[in-house]
């Protein structure tokens, strides 16, 4: 399988980058093909500066992402929950790279939207101080409802399987260890591939 990783976390030394690279390697292992791109390193804009009234140009890097996105039968997402949500660089990322006519369309007379990235599949990864549990009861899971619900699966992708990796802060080496080999089977629940569409004109 075609498998798109995006690890979304601005320090590439944290937990969450352990738990990316540790799903890259048994992903490669199982013998998936693998692109993996670290948002912080990416050069853009995270503004969208005048809405929908005007198309913004793309830098090259998200002319990148898009074609990434495009490749890819699985995307696989890590990021760390703040304030109960998304860091703000994904979040930019998402308002700059997933917009209309690339990752859906209005038809004409159909009240609802076609979704452009059918086909694919999604895993989700996330670290936070807090707990799973404190944050569904808490925030009722706002960070899923919007990149899962109100995101990915608007795109089209479905499933979106969920990780929480929640209290992090009192992990032992040895319950980090444990969530970096939990993470490390993600992939080998996959199959090698189920031929998701090449994104019309991109």
């Amino acid at each position: 399988m075609r498998i798109h990783v995006l690890y979304a976390h601005p320090d590439i030394e944290s937990f969450n980058g352990s738990l990316a690279d540790a799903y890259c390697a048994a992903a490669a292992g199982a013998g998936h093909e693998v692109r993996r791109r670290n948002l912080a390193e990416l050069n853009f804009d995270p503004i969208l500066h005048c809405g929908l009234k005007r198309v913004q140009p793309l830098e090259n890097d998200l002319a990148a992402a898009q074609e990434n996105l495009s490749w890819c039968e699985h995307f696989a997402l890590f990021y760390p929950v703040w304030w109960g949500n998304v860091p703000a660089l994904l979040k930019g990322f998402f308002d700059r790279t997933l917009y209309s006519q690339f990752t859906f369309r209005h038809d004409v007379n159909d009240p609802f939207w076609r979704k452009l990235l059918e086909g694919r599949s999604a895993d989700i990864v996330t670290t936070s101080d807090a707990t799973a549990s404190w944050l569904r009861r808490s925030y009722r899971d706002a960070d899923i409802n919007a990149v899962r619900n109100a995101t990915l699966e608007i795109c089209g992708m479905q499933p979106v399987r969920v990780t929480r990796v929640g209290g992090v802060k009192g992990l032992t080496p040895r319950q980090r260890k444990a969530w970096v080999a939990r993470v490390s089977k993600l992939p080998a629940l996959l199959p090698l591939s189920h031929h998701a569409p090449h994104v019309s004109g991109q």
